[in-house]
């Protein structure tokens, strides 16, 4: 952190940063495809896009994941992925 930054320091925050639209597990029932039906006991509306990023490949902890825009039958917008090197499905709210 630079000295003299804008950000004040609160009571026991020190070595602790919130991140903003940080990754939450989510609890995911996938198709055979891989492709979300359900998340957080929520039905999927519609799958609006997919997208796979691999990155840090050349590092012990590369990324590989698949990404879902979806809209929940609520309505609701919301981005799921699944993390291909550590298992696991998250989500992050949408747009």
């Amino acid at each position: 952190m630079v000295s003299g930054s804008r950000v004040p320091r609160t009571a026991g925050s020190e070595g602790r940063v919130a991140r903003f639209n940080a990754p939450r597990a989510a609890r995911v029932e996938a198709n055979p495809n891989g492709a979300p039906l359900e998340v957080n006991h929520q039905a999927v509306g519609c799958v609006r896009e997919e997208w796979r990023v691999v990155d840090r490949w050349w590092t012990e902890e590369p990324v590989v994941r698949r990404y879902f825009e979806i809209v929940l039958e609520t309505g609701e917008n919301t981005v799921v992925f699944h993390d291909g090197a550590g298992g696991g499905w998250f989500t992050q709210r949408g747009a």
